[in-house]
């Protein structure tokens, strides 16, 4: 059954472009109370009034999540959420010896320190309340192999995990740990790479992602949101690991990362 979120305050970082912006304007369809925070202020600016259009209730809170003193500033200022969604990610394509320790740290922090930091910094209020919902969005990187992004896998797969154990931790308190893992998706930072999906999965469009977090706050434990079979291929590369490597070559995903880990390369500063 659907969450009435009216009346309900939602956090969601990473909310300036892309993905963010998508789930920013599907949770006002749904009458949320938003507080949206990324970067870049104007994009947040951008979409803050998209959804204000929307009718939603909106705060602008700019932050850099990758540093503690910013997500402390934040958590203070947005004050208890009945909602945390944890979006924000930073994504170097690079082969591991390419990329630099600042590429490395930034990964480290973003995609998986601060998700872990904001939801410390909210579960008390929700657990005093006896009710609440934390959404992390991962990837299906963080689900399997990623050559050429090993370090971005290692990130979501640690996201992952820690949604799945801390999920089982809070049973019986109220608050629901949900993780949500798209593939290839068509907007965010596949899409801006400029870059086509391999055929045997395809690209998913971003409003796609934006209904599986609506989704994971309804009550769905995990939602892995591609275009292809990958609930199968997950179960086989259990049973059979010695097979990923072969799978990865033969369905495009092992080309279609090298390609991408090339064009970046050569662009890079």
């Amino acid at each position: 059954m659907a969450l009435d979120l009216r009346q309900r305050k939602v956090l969601l970082t990473g909310a300036s472009r892309g993905l963010g912006a998508h789930i920013a304007r599907g949770l006002a369809e749904r009458g949320a109370t938003l507080i949206l925070t990324a970067r870049d202020e104007t994009q947040l600016a951008d979409t803050a009034a998209a959804c204000e259009a929307l009718g939603a209730p909106v705060t602008v809170l700019a932050a850099d999540l990758a540093r503690a003193d910013e997500r402390a500033s934040l958590s203070s200022a947005a004050g208890e959420v009945d909602i945390l969604i944890n979006n924000a990610g930073v994504e170097y394509t690079r082969r591991l010896l390419d990329q630099t320790d600042a590429q490395v740290e930034a990964q480290l922090a973003l995609n998986l320190t601060a998700p872990i930091d904001l939801t410390r910094r909210a579960l008390p209020g929700m657990i005093a309340r006896g009710r609440g919902t934390i959404v992390n969005v991962s990837s299906m990187s963080g689900k399997g192999a990623t050559p050429y992004n090993s370090v971005y896998a290692a990130t979501k797969s640690g996201l992952t995990g820690f949604s799945a154990s801390l999920r089982i931790e809070l049973l019986g308190t109220g608050v629901h740990v949900a993780v949500v893992c798209p593939g290839f998706v068509s907007a965010g930072m596949w899409g801006r790479t400029g870059l086509r999906a391999p055929l045997a999965l395809r690209e998913v469009k971003p409003e796609k992602v934006s209904r599986a977090v609506l989704r994971a706050i309804d009550g769905a434990p995990e939602v892995l949101v591609t275009a292809g079979p990958v609930r199968p291929l997950l179960a086989l590369r259990e049973l059979f690991p010695g097979i990923e490597a072969p799978a990865l070559r033969a369905m495009g995903i092992l080309r279609a990362l090298e390609r991408r880990a090339d064009a970046l390369e050569q662009t890079k500063d």
